[in-house]
């Protein structure tokens, strides 16, 4: 044809067509020339890390379990940390987490100061910078945290209750803490606090520094030369109560000592409760829902990464004891998590 409309309509057709061809061209080329740092971080934007120290700790993968699962459902790879619960290192991980501009991160920090820099660093670097556990830090995206202070008071009324009812109301006590970390003081003064309001003739003799299993019982070895009656040992994390009735359990106690002995930590760790509900000397825990918090955690982060959804989580305690309300809580909670 050699109508005009028609040339008129081919020319604009073939125009609009080469503009999209050199606009696409063009796109390509700019995304080619963007610096191998740039690139990296739009990859990396669906990244998220999960900066709980304590992996050697027997509630880690419980949390991890959460954590992946949320993270698998959210579209977002997973960093673990390998701090292994020295801070140099969780430092360390923190700023080249932050430097590969991940997503976010939420942390268990070993030190509250020190990880105020690294806030504004992340914060600088557009990576999201959640607390967990703690509601300590300044100026977080969020947080994920237990109710530590309603988990205390179950533990320590649990534990006044067994000195009255066992020992006439006395008792010599001892404090496994991390005074450090909000979690520790919370636990363990909530702890003492509630013990002391039921049963307040009881004595705490000694208190250090303790959190894991290996450190705890040597803690312990010393604590109970030192104090060889003891007879509560209030650890702030489950694992450490594992540390410290291996202690005990190397004094070769006799049954009638056994019975004048009341250890209890914190979190849930399955082989805790299993001793609970078995009956022993590790006689009480204030458990948390360990895979929801790890799910949580992901969540919280993904949501502040995308702007929507809540970013901050209070998690309640249950009591596990040997009571019979005790030990079935217990049993529940073991075979929610498959044990």
């Amino acid at each position: 044809m050699t109508d005009g409309s028609f040339e008129l309509d081919e020319l604009v057709s073939r125009t609009v067509d080469r503009r999209k061809f050199v606009l696409g061209v063009a796109g390509v080329a700019a995304g080619l020339a963007l610096p191998g740092s740039a690139l990296a971080r739009f990859s990396n934007s669906k990244t998220i890390a999960f900066a709980q120290p304590d992996t050697s700790a027997g509630v880690y993968p419980l949390l991890l379990k959460g954590a992946k699962s949320e993270a698998a459902k959210r579209g977002y790879d997973l960093l673990e940390s390998h701090a292994n619960h020295q801070l140099d290192n969780q430092v360390n991980e923190l700023n080249t987490w932050i430097g590969q501009g991940i997503g976010g991160v939420i942390v268990l920090p070993l030190d509250n100061n020190a990880m105020l820099p690294l806030i504004k660093k992340a914060h600088d670097a557009g990576v999201k910078f959640l607390d967990y556990s703690d509601k300590a830090l300044p100026g977080t995206d969020g947080w994920v945290i237990f109710n530590n202070l309603q988990g205390a008071a179950l533990v320590g009324a649990d534990a006044g209750r067994w000195v009255n009812r066992t020992l006439g109301g006395k008792a010599k006590v001892a404090l496994l803490t991390h005074e450090i970390q909000q979690t520790g003081k919370d636990r363990i003064h909530g702890g003492i606090k509630a013990l002391k309001k039921v049963a307040p003739k009881a004595q705490v003799v000694a208190q250090h520094e303790g959190v894991l299993a290996a450190e705890c019982l040597t803690v312990t070895q010393s604590l109970l030369q030192a104090h060889p009656d003891l007879n509560v040992i209030l650890c702030i994390a489950d694992d450490g109560a594992l540390g410290a009735e291996k202690a005990f359990m190397q004094t070769h106690p006799s049954a009638a000592r056994q019975r004048q002995m009341y250890i209890a930590g914190w979190d849930g760790a399955i082989p805790v409760m299993q001793k609970i509900v078995k009956g022993g000397t590790i006689r009480s825990t204030g458990a948390l829902d360990l895979v929801g918090i790890g799910a949580a955690s992901v969540r919280a982060t993904a949501n502040a990464i995308e702007g929507k959804g809540p970013t901050r989580i209070n998690y309640p305690y249950v009591l596990v004891s040997q009571s019979a309300a005790g030990k079935r809580i217990g049993r529940q909670l073991i075979a929610k998590y498959g044990a």
